[in-house]
């Protein structure tokens, strides 16, 4: 049978596992989630304890039995389970539920593994207890426990909702203050927003909790804003702002008990832009409001931003990303799709006040990401980065990685990006298999952008996208599949 196939593939030694563990079980419990991890063996390769279990029919953990801890940086869930007597070992299946992808199918002679975890996921573990062939125990069939790595939902906000109403109705309370409040928009829901909602200094995340069913988000008049001034999330919505013709997002008066170092308004958190689809942006997609803000992180992640870019805003002499009067000490921008239409450009993709410095903030470094995204026609005879406090400074790290610029920072991309200073002048520049293609040319030559892309593999061939005009950048370029260039969607797409 199935379970005697895994324990012949494993070789399971003569001595079948037990898992009774004694001391180093609960150990393992009393020591918590990391030294749990550390007390996991896969793979059968242990040494068997004594058990008073035998000739029986053994039960598996009951799904409430079975514990699931983040790791403290969170990229980890730590899984454990109490200990079966007299068990031959586990099998233990663990499912993305989103996209159906097996993170780990594993036999294990512990009570606890760990495995990757990515945030606003949903999961499944089925498992089993195997045979004990020795003490003649049959093992279990499988338990499910489903879970998942969303935060817990604060309120939900029916579907056909103004969210301008709703929040003039039902104000951010206190508690916002202190912790993250996750208001969900109903899968597959419509929702308007007829005029600015300013959140101020509560923390809000806006959200769907269904990854394949988005609700929708339409922002309704011609001045409407998603307005923040602390911690703040839009995640897995469909956002159309094309009536609008102010920033998408804009900072708020600033809360004065935040200002820091430097004078800075420091936001110990992220504003983050995750697994939305976004269309119409006709103005900045984030503007700090000329506030001397220092956000720790703006994260845009597995996004699609449309730009229609409008000759009718200002957006033209300034940036898609606009920190005047401050900065994000870290800006990441992954596995994402940003591309622009309109009918006037920016003059930047990223820009922050001049003054802007990791050590005028209170941080030791800063970091400017670019990681596994596709860019079209943004800045094309603009520059794709300013931010003169960052240009040269060894506090200032640079990671450009695995992603497609057509049409961009009129053929200066990298340039820009390092600040017009070479890779020299850094402590920390991480680039590789990137594409510059300006106008069927390459910023590049012999897979070098001279002093500041010096890897030597920069990719020198069209990407082949299919339509991008009308947003299909579905990539046909040999050495952008090979080397998994752009933003993933579009390589999973040609595959």
């Amino acid at each position: 049978d199935y379970q005697k196939q895994l324990k012949n593939k494993y070789l399971m030694t003569t001595k079948q596992l037990s898992l009774h563990c004694k001391g180093i079980g609960m150990m393992c419990l009393a020591g918590g989630a990391l030294t749990m991890a550390s007390c996991a063996q896969d793979d059968l390769t242990g040494e068997q304890f004594g058990s008073g279990v035998k000739n029986s029919q053994l039960v598996a953990p009951s799904a409430d039995q079975i514990s699931v801890t983040p790791s403290t940086d969170g990229s980890q869930q730590i899984i454990a389970w109490p200990v079966v007597e007299g068990a031959g070992g586990y099998h233990a299946v663990l499912t993305n539920v989103d996209n159906g992808e097996v993170v780990k199918d594993t036999l294990i002679d512990g009570i606890t593994f760990a495995a990757q975890r990515i945030e606003d996921t949903n999961y499944t573990l089925a498992l089993s207890v195997l045979d004990n062939e020795k003490l003649n125990n049959k093992g279990s069939e499988a338990v499910t426990k489903a879970f998942s790595t969303f935060t817990a939902t604060y309120q939900v906000i029916p579907d056909g909702t103004d969210l301008a109403t709703y929040f003039e109705e039902n104000a951010v309370p206190d508690e916002g203050l202190t912790t993250m409040l996750c208001y969900d928009l109903q899968p597959g829901g419509e929702y308007t927003m007829s005029k600015s909602v300013d959140f101020g200094n509560k923390q809000v995340t806006l959200r769907t909790t269904s990854i394949s069913n988005h609700a929708k988000l339409k922002l309704t008049a011609d001045n409407v804003s998603i307005k923040t001034g602390t911690i703040f999330a839009l995640k897995n919505l469909d956002i159309d702002a094309s009536q609008s013709f102010d920033p998408l997002i804009s900072l708020s008066t600033p809360d004065e008990s935040i200002k820091g170092t430097g004078d800075y308004y420091i936001v110990r958190g992220a504003l983050t832009i995750n697994g939305c689809n976004i269309t119409g942006v006709n103005n900045n997609l984030i503007y700090d409001g000329n506030k001397k803000y220092c956000y720790e992180s703006v994260v845009i992640n597995n996004t699609m931003a449309h730009l229609t870019l409008s000759s009718q805003t200002n957006v033209s002499g300034n940036a898609v990303i606009y920190f005047k009067g401050g900065f994000a000490n870290t800006l990441q921008v992954s596995n994402s799709t940003i591309w622009n239409t309109g009918d006037s450009d920016s003059k930047y993709f990223v820009q922050y006040n001049n003054s802007g410095r990791a050590t005028r903030a209170g941080y030791n470094n800063s970091n400017v990401n670019f990681l596994n995204c596709t860019f079209y026609n943004i800045a094309k005879t603009g520059q794709w980065a300013n931010y003169g406090g960052f240009n040269g400074q060894k506090c200032a790290y640079f990671d450009v990685e695995r992603n497609i610029f057509v049409d961009c920072g009129n053929k200066q991309v990298i340039r820009r990006i390092l600040g017009g200073r070479s890779a020299s002048s850094y402590d920390v520049v991480k680039t590789q298999f990137n594409t510059y293609m300006f106008d069927g040319e390459f910023e590049s030559t012999g897979g070098i952008v001279e002093n500041y892309d010096v890897t030597g593999n920069c990719l020198e061939t069209d990407p082949g996208f299919k339509d991008a005009k009308n947003g299909d950048f579905t990539i046909s370029g040999s050495a952008q599949l090979e080397n998994k260039t752009g933003d993933p969607r579009w390589i999973k797409t040609a595959e």
